[in-house]
């Protein structure tokens, strides 16, 4: 299933996780997108655990900038970001 986010940062984001999972030297990476309501989540995972400038170097900035919530997933080999409508975005 192709699913389409309609969030002016979602490109720039998923591409900053990808290029930091990538990073890692993970053969394969891994990319998905939940919805709920107004809220959307990113995530790019790979199979080797992320060095701290590949989870938080200047693209997780950028990353951490255009989202709502950012962060590590559990099992340290991925990033994910939480986007929500613009007019929650403004109200935060």
């Amino acid at each position: 299933m192709n699913a389409r986010l309609e969030h002016p940062d979602a490109p720039q984001v998923a591409n900053e996780l990808f290029i930091s999972v990538l990073a890692s030297g993970s053969p394969a990476i891994d990319m998905t997108l939940s919805t709920a309501g107004q809220r959307a989540r990113i995530t790019a995972a790979g199979s080797v655990e992320l060095k701290l400038h590949h989870s938080h170097g200047p693209g997780f900035h950028i990353v951490s900038g255009l989202s709502s919530l950012s962060g590590l997933n559990t099992d340290g080999q991925g990033l994910w970001a939480q986007l929500n409508s613009k007019t929650e975005r403004t109200e935060q």
